[in-house]
């Protein structure tokens, strides 16, 4: 327990029993000599290994998985179609400037093309 304590593992709130048996307690009311830390032993380094993935078995690799129905309330779906409507209309207000400029860039190129072709009908 002193080891795990000088390690960072545990702390003062955490909950023991005796292996005996007993009641629940905080390591604080078991060990309250701990908490002065004047016969800890030295922190141990431990080394960080992360886990091994348990091993695929070719069986698992071959299974498939549908999900046939979800029974979600209409409610819920209103909601969500209602902040997917917000969302699109904050997005599309936002871009709305540039599609205004592209708009007014597109018609002038076509006012541009229409006059000179108008333009070669009023001269022989």
């Amino acid at each position: 327990m002193a080891q795990m304590f000088a390690d960072g593992r545990i702390d003062r709130n955490t909950p023991c029993k005796p292996a005996s048996g007993g009641d629940w307690k905080t390591v604080d009311d078991y060990l309250p000599m701990l908490k002065y830390g004047t016969q800890l032993p030295p922190a141990t380094k431990v080394p960080a290994v992360p886990p091994t993935p348990p091993p695929v078995l070719s069986s698992q690799l071959s299974q498939r998985i549908s999900i046939v129905d979800f029974d979600i309330p209409f409610g819920s779906v209103l909601k969500i179609m209602f902040k997917w409507m917000a969302a699109g209309l904050v997005v599309f207000c936002c871009f709305l400037p540039v599609i205004f400029v592209l708009w007014l860039i597109v018609a002038a190129i076509f006012a541009a093309l229409f006059s000179g072709a108008m333009s070669t009908f009023h001269h022989p």
